[in-house]
């Protein structure tokens, strides 16, 4: 008559190979957090009082000024697909914007 440990140890190998199976499955790569840049403040441009004489200066500023606008509204979006991505309710985000493809000249 056999012994009682055989099944046990049948069992016991059965049930470490379903836990070692387990372990290999792949896990989610999304990131955990928005990106840090994300959640930075960028200080608005400042004018250069002795440049508003200057029609070039006055042009950079506003330049500046809507570059720094475009990329606080591009952030925003970023975080909204993020938010939107983990389960957020009732976010209405932008898709990201296309990848523009290299100049050929």
């Amino acid at each position: 008559m056999r012994s009682l440990p055989f099944p046990m140890r049948f069992l016991l190998i059965a049930a470490s190979l379903a836990i070692v199976s387990g372990c290999s499955a792949t896990a989610s790569t999304q990131a955990a957090f928005p990106s840090a840049a994300d959640l930075m403040v960028k200080p608005r441009p400042v004018a250069d009082p002795a440049g508003l004489t200057s029609e070039a200066a006055l042009d950079r500023y506003e330049t500046d000024l809507e570059l720094w606008g475009e990329d606080g509204w591009l952030q925003v979006a970023r975080l909204c697909r993020f938010f939107d991505e983990v389960g957020m309710p009732n976010l209405d985000c932008p898709p990201p914007p296309e990848a523009t493809p290299p100049d050929p000249g």
